[in-house]
């Protein structure tokens, strides 16, 4: 059930309705919202309704971690947890590889998410920094909430845990948020994302020798605008529907193209990924104060060499999972030597642009079909040629359009929502409805896919 389409806005207003009638009874609502959870799931393919036995199996490992006391006991529920997880993880990454994709129409929907959220509860109790629940309705509701399920954001588990064991509050400034949340995320994919990626990204990206140098970089640049507003579009839109039902989840984007270095950048982007990373892999590694730039050098280009091989076992993913491990560990020995970010503009300005291009140029591995694709566009870069007869002027108008919006200063937003908020609720309705026919009308042909839903 693609996010942004049509079936699933059917479905968030059926379970808004049957939520918000259920507010006299908190089980009531859970029990409506696992229900949700399994058709939601069910709509992907009937085999993710085996998907309440891993998380029955993480609730019971939870229950054991808040009872034992032994080392040696947590431990093993703890690999209890880890064997699931990440035996789900990898095994969804490998089938495709091994069957050569023969079954690629029974798993349609990628479990990363829902592995790395559910490893936050496990792993935190283990490190006693989070009490186990004890409902399991509540338990099933947050480790399968379906706003999130498909592209995050990654909550921590036990933070969902504690906001579905109290009392639904729902108040018109949420629903002003949600409904201008979901508003701005559905313009970011269908009128941005998905223009970027039918007129000019894709044809690039599958026949780069058809295209001069000129236009190759500026559809690497549409590139990085559009997964920029594919992502957080539906993380705009997750956040919203989680919202109307009473749940907040975690911002995942900052305005990451103004980063002034590669560690600001992770910092901005898929920030609920990159603070995974560093929790549960980076800060565990090994790393030796007598040499910090070795060890942190290293413990870097590892973290990230796993996070590209995450999203893909290739070698595109993995070059572009190195690359930003090096770099990053380029930043941290230029933060011993040097202060860092520079005070002086100017030298905020040249780290913006040189981490944009470095973004821009890896991103090109991220996108290519295969590494002769990638090749085959760099090919095309250094050709030097300079033919613009593929850059329309309302191409270009909508890239322009997307960097200036990727930019405004997130206080425009907040007094956009507070303006929403004193907007009478048929109003909202009503401007969401003229908005979604706006769409309609302007994008045509449906939504495709959003791109981290195959990671």
């Amino acid at each position: 059930m693609l996010v942004s389409a049509a079936p699933f806005f059917v479905f968030l207003v059926a379970v808004c309705l049957l939520y918000w009638a259920a507010a006299g009874s908190r089980r009531l609502q859970l029990a409506l919202l696992v229900a949700a959870n399994l058709f939601f799931l069910a709509r992907f393919s009937l085999i993710y309704l085996a998907l309440p036995v891993a998380a029955s199996a993480d609730f019971l490992v939870g229950l054991g971690l808040g009872r034992a006391q032994k080392t040696a006991a947590r431990r093993l529920l703890l690999g209890v947890s880890l064997v699931v997880n990440l035996g789900l993880l990898v095994g969804l990454k490998l089938v495709p590889l091994l069957t050569a994709g023969r079954f690629g129409w029974l798993f349609t929907l990628s479990l990363s998410f829902y592995c790395f959220q559910s490893l936050t509860y496990t792993i935190d109790l283990y490190q006693g920094e989070i009490q186990p629940t004890r409902s399991y309705l509540a338990y099933l509701a947050s480790a399968l909430f379906f706003p999130s399920m498909t592209a995050g954001p990654i909550p921590r588990q036990g933070k969902l845990l504690d906001q579905f064991s109290k009392p639904f509050v729902f108040s018109a400034e949420d629903g002003g948020r949600a409904l201008l949340l979901i508003g701005v995320g559905l313009v970011k994919k269908l009128l941005i994302a998905d223009y970027l990626a039918n007129n000019l990204v894709g044809r690039v990206f599958d026949t780069p020798p058809l295209y001069s140098s000129l236009e190759t970089l500026v559809g690497v640049y549409a590139y990085a605008l559009q997964l920029f507003f594919d992502f957080s579009g539906y993380t705009d839109i997750a956040i919203g529907a989680a919202l109307l039902l009473g749940i907040q989840l975690p911002e995942n984007f900052r305005r990451p193209y103004l980063a002034v270095n590669v560690a600001d950048f992770w910092r901005r982007w898929h920030i609920t990924f990159s603070n995974w990373l560093r929790d549960y892999l980076f800060d565990v590694l090994p790393k030796r104060r007598k040499h910090p730039l070795l060890s942190y050098s290293y413990a870097f280009l590892i973290t990230f060499t796993l996070g590209g091989l995450w999203h893909g076992i290739s070698w595109n993913f993995l070059i572009w999972g190195v690359l930003h491990g090096l770099a990053l560990g380029v930043v941290f020995a230029w933060k011993l030597w040097r202060r860092l970010p520079s005070p002086h503009w100017w030298a905020k300005l040249l780290g913006g642009l040189v981490t944009f291009h470095f973004v821009c140029f890896t991103w090109i591995f991220f996108r290519a079909s295969s590494l002769e694709n990638a090749l085959a566009i760099l090919r095309s870069l250094g050709a030097l040629t300079w033919s613009t007869d593929n850059l329309t002027p309302l191409l270009l108008g909508v890239m322009l359009l997307a960097a200036v919006f990727h930019s405004l200063p997130p206080r425009w937003f907040e007094i956009s929502a507070e303006v929403a908020a004193r907007t009478p609720f048929w109003v909202q309705g009503l401007a969401m409805a003229a908005l979604i026919l706006l769409i309609q009308t302007l994008a045509g042909r449906g939504s495709a896919p959003f791109v981290y839903g195959n990671f």
